[in-house]
């Protein structure tokens, strides 16, 4: 859980430097961190994959219990959030291979970059309230 959280919030460091880059309007460094971005958000997507078969193997599915329905829902919905964010990252990396830094481009790269930010704020409260006080005696 540690590492898939690192990941998630350093994506969100180089969603930031992909911002910057942008706004000086350099090609090659504004796609390399949105493409780094990408991947760190597919390494958090991969590790919560993977807990979710091993929580299932386990004998844990989410019909279990009450609080297992609720983990791989919130958990899982985050998730797809955060896939839904990797297609958006791909869409802005065509769309500025394509047409450059217009105006309405640099626009929508910077909803990306909220709504990319605001997927790390959530997790933060998920991981403690799930991960760390969940997790209490």
């Amino acid at each position: 859980m540690a590492v898939e959280t690192v990941a998630l919030l350093l994506s969100s460091f180089t969603c930031g430097l992909a911002m910057i880059a942008a706004k000086r309007k350099s090609m090659t460094w504004t796609q390399g961190w949105l493409l780094v971005t990408g991947l760190l958000g597919a390494v958090f997507l991969s590790i919560e994959l993977y807990e979710f078969a091993h929580m299932v193997a386990e004998g844990a599915p989410p019909q279990r219990s009450a609080f297992l329905s609720s983990f791989f829902t919130l958990v899982g919905c985050h998730g797809a959030h955060v896939t839904a964010g990797l297609l958006w990252i791909g869409t802005m990396m065509a769309q500025i291979w394509a047409k450059g830094f217009k105006e309405h481009i640099v626009r929508r790269l910077l909803c990306l970059s909220i709504f990319w930010h605001a997927l790390d704020i959530i997790w933060v409260a998920i991981f403690t309230i799930v991960y760390l006080i969940g997790t209490l005696p």
